[in-house]
């Protein structure tokens, strides 16, 4: 799926080829100014948001950018930790890798921007904390989740000490670490843990504030996972309706949520309810992030299984194109 890219973007990359092209590599001091030049070019972009697929393409190709120079800024000895925006700009890519379903560039891109921000800021600094914090997701959204959990829970003790237990960035860490135990299946320890952060982050943030939404979506799959599938499903069609207001019907929250609302019919037995929604959700998740991004494809599985559900076997054969007659 070939996305547009943003002339800003387009720009800075020109500038950063030209800045090596016109400065010999094999020189060390040049290499270094070199370096520090590009660094700060990439750092003056626009902040594009990386939740948004419309700037995937700008992203793709400042990651290709980002991934390049952060191997000549290790070899030149400059730090990857100034300026400020530069910082910024990093975790702005690594969200990007992790909403476009490209979790194993983000998990290598994540430790070594980790590992440089940890010696040169400090464990607990806070952006230190946030490449953390995009290194957990990433393992997470690769299913590594035994990995992940430990960045979790440091990340979530060291801003408990720092700023408190209900801080808008502590009850994000409580949220990241109870979508873990969810991944892991322990719905019991999650369970706990999910309920306690979506009531401080309603009592905190408000009921529609993006992380009180997530921490409930954690509390609804934690009751999935216990088999409480109703009262999940009630939690999930509140998080859509939340989404819809937020930010529309077709952006990637909310078509998500709708997806999970789809779950959650289908274990109940409600399974052309279920094939109705992902029915509808599949060209939108196609048009949204393509055919190959895994939330299509999941979308595509959920409709066969719900089509096979109903002994429509023929329909759910064509969903993935169907068995060939030989």
């Amino acid at each position: 799926m070939t996305r547009p890219v943003d002339p800003a973007v387009e720009q800075a990359h020109t500038d950063v080829l030209d800045l090596f092209l016109s400065n010999p590599a094999a020189d060390p001091i040049g290499l270094g100014t070199v370096c520090r030049a590009a660094r700060d070019r990439l750092a003056l972009l626009p902040a594009l948001d990386p939740h948004d697929p419309r700037t995937w393409g700008s992203y793709a190709l400042i990651t290709r950018d980002v991934q390049t120079l952060l191997g000549y800024l290790r070899e030149a000895g400059v730090p990857s930790s100034e300026p400020e925006h530069f910082r910024f700009l990093l975790i702005r890519v690594l969200r990007y890798l992790y909403e476009a379903d490209r979790a194993a560039p983000g998990v290598l891109l994540a430790e070594m921007v980790h590992g440089d921000w940890e010696a040169r800021l400090g464990e607990s600094h806070a952006d230190t904390l946030k490449a953390a914090e995009r290194l957990g997701a990433c393992l997470h959204a690769g299913g590594d989740s035994e990995r992940s959990r430990p960045l979790f829970e440091r990340i979530l003790v060291l801003r408990t000490r720092m700023f408190g237990s209900t801080d808008p960035s502590t009850l994000l860490a409580s949220c990241n670490l109870g979508a873990c135990l969810n991944q892991l299946q322990d719905y019991e320890a999650a369970s706990e843990l999910n309920r306690v952060t979506a009531r401080l982050c309603e009592q905190r943030l408000g009921k529609d504030d993006g992380t009180t939404v997530l921490a409930t979506g954690n509390l609804a799959g934690s009751l999935f996972g216990l088999g409480e599938y109703r009262k999940a499903l009630a939690l999930y069609r509140d998080i859509h309706r939340r989404h819809l207001r937020a930010s529309g019907a077709d952006s990637l929250a909310a078509l998500r949520a709708e997806a999970d609302v789809s779950i959650a019919l289908h274990k109940l037995g409600d399974h052309e309810a279920a094939r109705a929604v992902n029915a509808d959700l599949l060209p939108k998740f196609e048009r949204a992030v393509g055919k190959d991004h895994a939330a299509t494809e999941q979308t595509r599985s959920r409709l066969e299984m719900n089509l096979r559900a109903l002994g429509r076997k023929e329909e759910a054969d064509e969903v993935h194109g169907g068995i060939p007659n030989f």
